[in-house]
């Protein structure tokens, strides 16, 4: 009995003895084993319980501890940092949604061990499902789902360059907010495209440098609003086949959103079945908002579509980092992702501070796993005291771009200042004779000119060509725009005439008129000149077969002439008139002077451009033209040209096929040519925009 008490004593002391010993071996540490049991069971409920006292223990115990120096400490040690990145990932998703992700499929598991055992890919994702409001932050509330993923996991299967860099980032913002998932509005595809789909297409964009420079240093949050566009694959193509080919200058520091300048087209018939559509058709703020979305996204700008009293427009990352809003009221006005511009200002802002911003989201994070509410209060009252001190730059939130263009339509003018990106293109071989043909350059004008309506700089822009050598811009905002070129003609007769043009409307067209053989007036004289201005408005203007000169009369005036003088007696039975633009005139005659007695040749109302007009045979010096009223009020009619003769210049009226703003080569239009040294003009009236690269006149016969 001695003995066996003796033992038992032993025992019980060596037991007691054990207990502290045992504890320590049994104190939960973070170690891979347990994250692999937890991924194989697909059970994270007992994995992100032990996460959690873990961190608990990690923190200060006394609230009054918890400082800033404090929690940056405990934030940058590395073995806390993941830890904590891998409890707000499970809790983010949801234990319940992580442990079904993980059991519906072994793939599944393998991609979530990838994730979980990386914390800058943890980290990424998390700061880039962050909401951008100011309160949905403090909150907390927001939510990753196991679609996103899914999503996810399905592009790192499919390309093995998304586990790192530009294209990590890109992965996840596909998974985040999938294609279409963005402010509906025209032009979308009915069925989004496939996340993969979207992610490689962009991934290919970007390795062909076909994308705007400031892509590469977008955040995840960023890439989601490049990502989620509605628009179809090819029409993103287009958006940027279209600023190369069409007008190159929008690229000047990536400021594509101003080709919404040149989207509108008020009770427009066309149907927004595409982006090539919109940009046709138009519309108000609704299609030129939605416009503004994709052009942008088109080039690798995030973009957003904004509501505004009565109005939609866009806002839109620019390259110095900042979000701006355009086509619109300011930031005051605006309403978007959920939010008031002015709270979207203050978040976008926040993020730009990149440090800070990650700084405070860690914060938020180790929050939720405080013991208490004092505890928690303390860890957010250091992140709030951290954002507080940020040196957010103060934005004028009533200033908007291009906010005279809400309701107005205003030209939109060509910018040479800056540098614009330039991406590979495919340059064109040199033009090479062809006999019968004479081909002339856009750029090789000697003469251009025109009629502002909306603002603008009143001649046509030459800009350098995205596949080489030059092209011309004849710019919106025209009531009429023109070039002359002086060519020799071989042969006197009619010529083939064609032009390669890029057009982003349709329903344009060029005016083409050739001066040389209509007999040729030695001078002019009129009853009325506008504010006696003879010097550059007088009658002699109408008669210099330069289509940039005019006569004008003045206001209020009604009956008026315009007499030529042959110069001698001249057989004639035609005559051409130019009222481009004003067109007044409403009632008139055209005279011969036969001895002294002045004969009717024709009768008519209006005139308008590009009149032509043929009568039977006279011989006659002396012509005149003769306005007894004109429409309104106002009177004092304006004539470009007039001019008499027995064969007609060339004259066509070139209907200009609708190319989505793509290089075509327009039907081939007749015109008739004389011999000799010839002035072609080209004119563009009330048009969209319209650039040329040549044209060419073959000769077909006499």
């Amino acid at each position: 009995m001695k003995t066996t008490s003796h033992q038992t004593i032993k025992s019980i002391i060596a037991g007691v003895c054990l207990i502290p010993f045992i504890g320590s071996l049994q104190a939960w540490e973070p170690n891979v084993k347990d994250l692999d049991a937890a991924l194989n069971s697909g059970e994270f409920a007992p994995y992100n319980s032990n996460l959690r006292d873990w961190l608990v223990k990690k923190a200060p115990a006394d609230a009054a501890k918890i400082t800033h120096p404090a929690l940056t400490a405990l934030l940058q040690n590395a073995t806390v940092a993941p830890v904590l990145a891998q409890y707000q990932f499970i809790n983010k998703v949801g234990v319940g949604q992580l442990s079904a992700f993980a059991k519906a499929d072994p793939a599944n598991k393998e991609f979530l061990s990838w994730v979980m055992k990386n914390r800058n890919v943890m980290e990424l994702l998390l700061e880039g499902a962050t909401p951008v409001r100011i309160a949905a932050r403090d909150d907390n509330s927001w939510s990753i789902s196991t679609n996103t993923l899914d999503i996810w996991k399905k592009i790192r299967i499919a390309d093995p360059d998304s586990k790192d860099g530009v294209y990590l980032r890109l992965a996840m913002a596909t998974a985040l907010r999938p294609p279409g998932t963005g402010s509906p509005g025209s032009g979308q595809q009915k069925t989004p495209s496939d996340p993969v789909v979207r992610y490689k297409y962009f991934k290919n964009a970007h390795a062909n440098k076909e994308l705007f420079p400031s892509f590469d240093k977008l955040t995840v949050w960023d890439y989601q609003f490049v990502v989620n566009s509605g628009a179809s694959e090819a029409d993103l193509t287009w958006g940027r086949e279209i600023v190369n080919t069409w007008n190159p200058t929008f690229k000047i520091n990536e400021k594509v959103v101003d080709t919404t300048s040149c989207v509108w087209r008020r009770n427009s018939p066309v149907s927004h079945v595409d982006y090539k559509t919109v940009l046709d058709g138009g519309g108000k703020c609704g299609p030129r908002s939605s416009w503004s979305v994709f052009i942008c996204q088109a080039w690798g700008i995030p973009a957003i579509g904004v509501g505004q009293p009565a109005h939609a427009c866009v806002a839109y990352k620019a390259n110095d980092g900042h979000w701006q809003v355009a086509y619109g009221r300011g930031w005051n006005a605006s309403k978007l992702e959920g939010m008031s511009g002015e709270e979207f200002v203050q978040g976008t802002e926040a993020r730009l501070l990149t440090n800070a911003f990650s700084q405070v989201e860690h914060m938020r994070w180790l929050s939720t796993v405080m013991p208490s509410k004092e505890h928690s209060a303390a860890v957010l009252a250091v992140a709030k005291s951290i954002t507080d001190a940020l040196a957010v730059t103060k934005r004028d939130l009533e200033a908007s771009e291009k906010v005279a263009e809400m309701d107005a339509d205003s030209g939109a003018v060509v910018s040479t200042k800056g540098a614009a990106a330039k991406p590979p293109v495919v340059a064109e071989p040199p033009y090479k004779a062809v006999p019968g043909v004479i081909h002339v350059e856009g750029s090789s004008f000697f003469e251009t000119g025109g009629i502002t309506v909306w603002g603008g700089e009143p001649r046509v822009g030459v800009l350098d060509s995205t596949t080489g050598g030059k092209q011309l811009l004849f710019p919106q905002g025209m009531a009429s725009c023109w070039v002359g070129y002086k060519i020799n003609v071989p042969e006197t007769g009619i010529y083939e005439m064609t032009a390669k043009v890029a057009t982003i409307n349709s329903g344009q067209a060029f005016s083409v008129r050739s001066f040389g053989a209509m007999a040729k007036a030695v001078s002019a004289t009129a009853t009325n000149v506008y504010n006696n201005q003879v010097k550059d408005l007088g009658p002699q203007m109408a008669i210099d077969n330069n289509p940039s000169t005019r006569w004008a009369c003045s206001l209020g005036v009604d009956d008026v002439i315009l007499a030529l003088d042959l110069g001698k007696p001249t057989k004639i039975s035609t005559v051409m008139i130019d009222e481009r633009a004003y067109g007044k005139i409403s009632k008139f005659v055209l005279e011969y002077q036969d001895g002294t007695e002045w004969k009717n040749l024709i009768t008519g109302t209006t005139i308008g451009s590009d009149y032509a007009q043929d009568f039977p045979p006279v011989t006659a010096q002396h012509v005149r033209l003769h306005t007894l009223d004109n429409s309104g009020n106002t009177g004092g009619p304006t004539i470009w040209e007039f001019s008499v003769g027995s064969v007609r210049d060339g004259q066509v009226w070139m209907a200009l096929p609708w190319t989505a703003g793509l290089w075509q080569t327009t039907p081939p239009s007749d015109i008739r040519l004389v011999k000799g040294e010839q002035t072609i003009w080209i004119n563009a009236p009330y048009q969209r925009g319209v650039a040329m690269k040549h044209f060419d006149l073959k000769a077909k016969g006499k």
